[in-house]
Order: structure tokens, then sequence, then C-alpha cells
């Protein structure tokens, strides 16, 4: 089984810090520093208290698009994606 979060206002998939981390391809820890300097697009929903989640496509674009991106310049290489098999 693998439960996916979907938004139903807008049918949009949503990723928690885990999802976001692993499709740039860096730890969660990493992740949670690059939201706490606001270096992240900012969460769209939070999960319970404190869990905050993130459109995926948003993420996906920001990554594309974020200085330093290793799929910035390469366009044949997407990073993982984590909604395959």
């Amino acid at each position: 089984m693998r439960p996916i979060i979907i938004d139903e206002d807008t049918g949009r998939r949503l990723w928690n810090s885990a999802e976001c981390a692993t499709h740039i391809g860096v730890s969660p820890r990493t992740w949670a520093n690059y939201h706490a300097n606001k270096r992240t697009p900012q969460p769209v929903a939070t999960w319970g208290k404190s869990a905050p989640l993130w459109d995926a496509e948003e993420i996906k674009t920001w990554h594309q698009n974020r200085p330093g991106s290793p799929v910035k310049n390469h366009p044949t290489k997407h990073g993982v994606d984590i909604n395959e098999p």
C-alpha cells in the first residue's frame, strides 16, 4: 500500500517534507533547513498541528528552476520521481 495525500478542492497531489526532500535529492534534515531559512516555497496546508504539506507540482517547478538545481541545465534529468513504483 502506498497512501498519498490529494487536496480535495484542487485534486492536486500534496507532499510532506520527506517526499519533497526525496524529490530534490537531499536529506529530510536538509529540506527542514531550507524550509526554516525560507528557501522553499511556502506550504499550502498543514497535516495535523505541525506537519506542513507542499503542492507537488509547485515543488517540481521550484526545483527545476532554483539556483544550483542539478536539473536546471539538464532537461533530460528530472530528479527522483517518487510517484514511480
